[in-house]
């Protein structure tokens, strides 16, 4: 039994060897340039916001709130999963994955990993603004910190325990002109991506959904009984708060739907279906290694351009920071001077 189920797999990744390569055909001079620029851009705008990101909320106390906390886990995975951007640029440059079976699958983990724990964050984040709103006092029972920490150990440790059985479907499939680090459609691997994308998509987006449809909800029926129409803290800004973490929902969903659609094909189709979709294949291959990056951008610039209050925390870190070395210019060249 055992030997058929290898010698199956042998075949299937064959076929696979097949397909990628009539579906990953040669791209053109310029449609390689406009994708490595794009992907070198998305690497630097990565790195500043999302490191102006974790700057301004480790520094700046007032944004030591549970939302930022969540935020600053999403800025910290981007930030560390950006780097992998310089495999892609290189792999695309050299037309094959020259770093061997063991980076494949480490680079691929690193890819699942960051989708995992960005769907679950931004999960428990919708959540926690569902108890505020609905149920505030439970909250209050226990320090923000302590609770976020709990829960963000938990998310990293699903999202890994989600991402390790994928190490087993990727595999360096080598084709006449070159090698691709990409999943073989086993029966393994087509179970496996149907299970995700269901827990780790649908479910959860089903949930967010709900939890933003009450939260509309609540909203308004206070609008209704507030006279003042003040429904939420001033100081918190909770309303703003909302718009921000749906906004960030909803690109998330934009970025990683192609990823998404990738399973449900893996999972609806075997070898043979898959054999007649090779321009399919190829389309959605590209889409996804496009957009499996871009979301790390997408976090940063929607907190930066919709939050005010981050806006004013990093101007005053940029003015505090700048008038102390101001400052201190003076005082340094004093002492030289007397010295002279």
């Amino acid at each position: 039994m055992s030997n058929q189920t290898e010698i199956l797999e042998e075949f299937t990744v064959v076929l696979w060897s097949q397909l990628l390569q009539e579906a990953l055909k040669e791209e053109s001079r310029w449609a390689l340039i406009v994708f490595i620029t794009s992907m070198f851009i998305i690497f630097i705008v990565s790195i500043i916001g999302n490191l102006l990101s974790c700057i301004v909320i480790y520094y700046d106390r007032t944004m030591h709130t549970a939302t930022n906390y969540y935020l600053l886990n999403l800025a910290v995975s981007d930030l560390i999963v950006t780097f992998a951007i310089l495999l892609e640029i290189h792999e695309h440059l050299s037309d094959a994955y020259t770093f061997g079976s063991l980076a494949c699958k480490i680079h691929f983990f690193l890819i699942v990993l960051l989708w995992n724990s960005s769907i679950l964050t931004m999960t428990a984040l919708a959540i926690e603004r569902y108890i505020a709103i609905w149920h505030p006092l439970v909250l209050k029972s226990t320090p923000v910190w302590r609770r976020v920490m709990k829960i963000l150990v938990l998310i990293w440790v699903m999202a890994i325990a989600a991402s390790l059985p994928e190490v087993w479907t990727v595999c360096l499939v080598k084709t006449q002109k070159s090698s691709v680090c990409f999943i073989v459609p086993t029966k393994f691997a087509r179970i496996l991506n149907g299970v995700l994308a269901l827990v780790m998509f649908v479910l959860p987006l089903g949930i967010m959904m709900f939890v933003y449809g009450m939260i509309a909800v609540k909203v308004s029926l206070m609008e209704k009984t507030t006279k003042r129409n003040k429904i939420f803290n001033h100081r918190d800004n909770r309303s703003k708060v909302n718009k921000l973490i749906v906004a960030l929902t909803l690109s998330f969903v934009v970025c990683w739907l192609p990823f998404f659609s990738l399973r449900v094909l893996f999972f609806v189709c075997n070898i043979r279906q898959l054999m007649r979709l090779p321009q399919w294949v190829g389309a959605v291959y590209k889409v996804v290694s496009f957009n499996s990056w871009f979301g790390v951008v997408l976090n940063p610039v929607l907190f930066s351009l919709k939050s005010t209050k981050f806006r004013k925390a990093l101007k005053a870190l940029w003015a505090a920071k700048f008038k102390k070395k101001h400052q201190q210019l003076p005082k340094s060249t004093t002492v030289i001077s007397a010295g002279y």
